[in-house]
């Protein structure tokens, strides 16, 4: 196996590679590299743009997961505790990822991510020599971590995306709410109605569709409590508690959802001029690293320069320091005694009195 990471080596150098390609550690990064794209096209090819609700969410959860029937046995080995597999759960709710082998094929991939370096590097560190050892395991532990965390970040950044086209929508579903109501219709079919018709906020959609189905087979204050708690953002629990109160007391609620879509959207007009008024303090810190280098280069060009010339010891006749001279107070008396202090002083001639007119009587 020496013999042939040698080889290897001779032949990347002979082809002009570059010399830290010729390094196991880096063969380590680019095959985990490659594992990850692998990977994450496999996670992209998975996701459909359909909605993953009724029979498509059906046939999705009894196909075991993304390894198949391997799926709960590669995710079982990653441990978790109860706080940690509640919190997990809630986050893949909230990016909405509903299937039942949705969490066993997250931990699966995490398993995949990590073990696939750490296999790789004490293939290596078997047979490459001693003194690199540690180097390629300490490498292969580093490049494992950062790995296994990517699936947990997919989610992170799925629910984040997802919570803001959801909350983004609430004005326009108060409002078309609100119209429903005010016609006529009862509260499952005006959800019902406007799920359908948002077509700009497919997240916000599923959501009504989930809420609409829970209120038909049990009550609307469970599924709206569930739904509260299922998304976990002030904005729907205003709107849960608005429909609740509603629905409990028996009130028109068109005047009250059409106020709370004006709050909704006065918010988010707030937040955009929080946003831009922050935005001039952020760009502060680029415009500082990235400007003030250059006017620094161009302001003290020039004064260096001369202090350079000032001390070339090739250039005696302005360099003190040539032949061994010092900057003394012996140096700094002999030049002030070489400079022509003979001064004269210059004698103004008096200019001739002129005599004073007499004044006329």
């Amino acid at each position: 196996m020496n013999e042939l990471i040698q080889n290897i080596q001779s032949q990347l150098a002979e082809v002009g590679a570059p010399a830290w390609l010729q390094q196991p550690a880096a063969w380590i990064a680019i095959a985990s590299g490659l594992a990850v794209m692998l990977v994450l096209i496999r996670m992209l090819i998975k996701r459909t743009a359909e909605n993953r609700i009724d029979t498509a969410r059906d046939n999705r959860d009894t196909r075991g997961g993304v390894f198949g029937p391997l799926t709960e046995a590669l995710a079982g080995q990653i441990p978790e505790s109860e706080k940690e597999h509640r919190e997990f759960g809630a986050m893949l709710k909230q990016a909405g990822m509903y299937s039942r082998t949705a969490r066993a094929s997250v931990y699966a991939y995490r398993f995949l991510l990590m073990t696939f370096p750490l296999f790789c590097a004490g293939l290596l560190a078997i047979f490459s020599p001693r003194e690199q050892t540690w180097r390629i395991m300490i490498g292969g532990a580093v490049i494992a971590a950062a790995l296994s965390i990517i699936p947990r970040l997919f989610i992170w950044y799925r629910r984040r995306v997802r919570l803001a086209q959801i909350n983004g929508g609430l004005a326009d579903m108060l409002d078309m709410l609100s119209m429903c109501l005010s016609g006529g219709m009862s509260i499952s079919a005006s959800l019902d109605h406007v799920s359908k018709n948002l077509a700009g906020y497919p997240a916000l959609a599923e959501e009504l569709q989930i809420l609409r189905r829970q209120s038909d087979v049990g009550s609307l204050r469970i599924a709206l409590a569930d739904f509260a708690n299922r998304m976990d953002t002030p904005e729907i629990r205003q709107v849960a508690t608005l429909l609740a109160r509603g629905d409990q007391l028996g009130t028109s609620m068109s005047g009250s959802l059409l106020d709370q879509a004006d709050h909704f959207r006065t918010a988010r007009k707030q937040l955009a001029t929080l946003q831009a008024n922050r935005m001039p303090v952020f760009l502060s810190f680029p415009l500082l690293f990235c400007f003030a280098p250059a006017v620094l280069i161009i302001l003290m060009s020039p004064s260096m320069m001369q202090l350079s010339d000032f001390l070339n010891p090739e250039n005696p006749a302005n360099n003190p320091l040539a032949n061994n001279q010092t900057l003394g107070p012996a140096a700094l008396s002999e030049s002030i005694r070489n400079l022509d202090q003979n001064i004269r002083p210059v004698v103004e001639t008096p200019a001739e009195e002129s005599p004073m007119p007499m004044p006329e009587e």
